[in-house]
């Protein structure tokens, strides 16, 4: 009789039924981590923001093994970073790179899938560090041991700050703070008046905090066996944190309201305009491009097309993409310009150094014709887009084909803040994606900029939503300065957003060429850009 075949079955360990037959637990952390991405400019469901953060809390606090713990967070964080990011995705075509057809739709999704996996990395970190703190669920007021205030509400807030917006997104991590939770209320400018107090680092914390406390709630329910630390101690305890969360949130918001409110009325009133050149990426990368003279046409007629005289006129990044110090022709035209036309001039280019250094430039010129000695400098610049940083090097060729610069390979960061001092009044430029670093444009304030003005080049990116991402970021710096804010882009959108955070006047990608408004001008430092560094 023949023996009877066994079919050897392998052990399989509690860690690997976690892993292998559970996938419940994974789609819902991407699918949460997604529905928090909606809440991003652009997208603008900023209403998820103080809910749909809960859930990786819930994930974090979990009864799995520890690594399931932080791997189910980055899962969360990458599905958030994917969506917050799309725009990446408008990168392509990439033909003026060399990468035609569907090698650049590839290159832009890789571009895409590796932003959103380094952001999401900042994700594990956090709950590779809060999942192992002995925080316990509650501070002790009675003998009975009745608990009142929730540790974690307290000190997960503080802690997501100092990892996800700080050490995450450190530059010399090659780190971009571009994802952060306090740009999703830009349209909600009442909610965010307490920034020039608290800072948008302080609008993040109270978004956390309201989540984590939605999370604690959620974990006392169902029950808190099911989760570490986070579940308090019994329902009315929890009641007792939600009424915390919300007292502490109403007072905040309340300073802001009042701080709003005693914001002066008699500012000094300067008109203002804001050009974009329509200058395509192309004119530098392709066989087709734009000369010095034909840029310099192109703004003339625009300027008088729409009776620009007497204003603070606003060019964008890279408006003329040349050394300007070495350009004494151009240079002659712009100061004929600006005195013929009773113009101040903010515009970017690029300046060279002593030593050969190149940067990414903003220069001013008076209305009197007067071109400004000291130039701005770009200080924050785009790893890879704008310098290589010494890992790139390492990579093939074609990774580092992303940083040819209209510099030919690079610029160099600059070190401290200028302010152009025009006719109308010191104005503080910001270069691109400066906007997104609080201490950059506080700094500036500082040293004397009585308003922003930000320039920037989008083109690269088509028509997308980064350009609104962009103005989010600057919603929340006007606010946290109490200056108003100019935002232009060379193919939009541009912006002009008073010292309240809210946008009088917009223009979105491939609309009105010229925006035209009114700003005030603001010397006074804010409680924020004192303390903030």
């Amino acid at each position: 009789m023949a023996a009877k075949k066994r079919t050897a079955k392998l052990p399989t360990t509690g860690a690997a039924k976690q892993f292998v037959f559970a996938p419940g637990q994974w789609l819902a952390a991407l699918a949460a981590g997604g529905l928090l991405g909606l809440a991003s400019p652009g997208f603008n469901q900023w209403y998820l923001a103080w809910f749909a953060l809960a859930p990786l809390f819930l994930f974090i606090y979990s009864n799995n093994r520890y690594i399931k713990q932080i791997l189910l967070a980055f899962c969360f964080g990458l599905a958030y970073n994917l969506t917050y990011l799309h725009w990446y995705l408008n990168l392509a075509p990439l033909d003026w790179l060399g990468f035609t057809g569907i090698y650049g739709y590839l290159l832009a999704m890789l571009a895409w899938l590796i932003t959103a996996t380094h952001q999401a990395l900042a994700f594990l970190l956090f709950a590779a560090i809060v999942a192992r703190l002995p925080l316990k669920s509650s501070f002790k007021l009675t003998k009975k041991g009745r608990g009142f205030i929730n540790w974690p509400i307290l000190l997960l807030p503080l802690l997501w700050v100092l990892i996800v917006n700080k050490l995450g997104n450190m530059p010399d991590l090659m780190g971009v703070p571009w994802s952060m939770l306090e740009y999703t209320q830009y349209q909600q400018p009442q909610l965010l008046q307490c920034a020039s107090i608290i800072g948008g680092v302080g609008i993040c914390a109270l978004i956390v905090a309201v989540n984590v406390t939605i999370a604690s709630l959620v974990a006392t329910t169902v029950g808190k066996n099911k989760f570490r630390t986070i579940a308090a101690e019994n329902k009315v305890t929890s009641a007792f944190h939600c009424l915390f969360t919300a007292v502490a949130a109403a007072l905040i918001f309340t300073a802001g309201y009042f701080e709003e409110k005693a914001l002066p009325t008699n500012d000094d009133i300067v008109s203002t305009a804001l050009v974009q050149g329509g200058i395509n990426i192309d004119m530098q990368k392709t066989v087709h491009r734009f000369t010095i003279e034909d840029l310099l046409e192109n703004y003339n007629k625009l300027l008088t097309e729409y009776d620009c005289h007497d204003q603070l006129v606003v060019l964008a990044e890279g408006a003329l993409p040349t050394y300007l110090r070495d350009q004494p022709g151009v240079l002659n035209w712009l100061k004929n310009k600006a005195y013929t036309k009773r113009l101040d001039l903010v515009l970017g280019s690029m300046d060279l150094s002593a030593a050969k250094r190149p940067f990414n430039a903003a220069y001013g010129i008076t209305s009197g014709g007067i071109v400004l000695s000291e130039v701005y400098h770009k200080r924050f610049l785009v790893p890879i887009g704008e310098y290589t940083p010494l890992m790139v090097h390492y990579l093939p060729e074609w990774v580092k084909r992303w940083t040819n610069t209209p510099a030919g390979g690079g610029f160099a960061a600059g070190k401290e803040p200028v302010v152009l001092a025009l006719s109308s009044g010191k104005v503080a430029p910001l270069i691109c994606f400066e906007s997104i670093s609080p201490e950059v444009t506080a700094a500036s304030c500082r040293a004397g900029g009585q308003v922003l003005a930000n320039i920037s080049d989008l083109a690269w990116f088509h028509k997308s939503d980064c350009g609104d991402q962009m103005v989010a970021f600057s919603v929340l710096r006007s606010i946290e300065n109490r200056r108003y804010c100019l935002f232009a882009a060379n193919t939009g959108p541009c912006a002009i957003i008073n010292k309240s955070g809210r946008i009088v006047q917009y223009a979105g990608q491939g609309d009105k060429p010229v925006l035209l408004g009114k700003i005030g001008l603001n010397s006074k430092i804010t409680t924020f850009a004192q303390w903030f560094r």
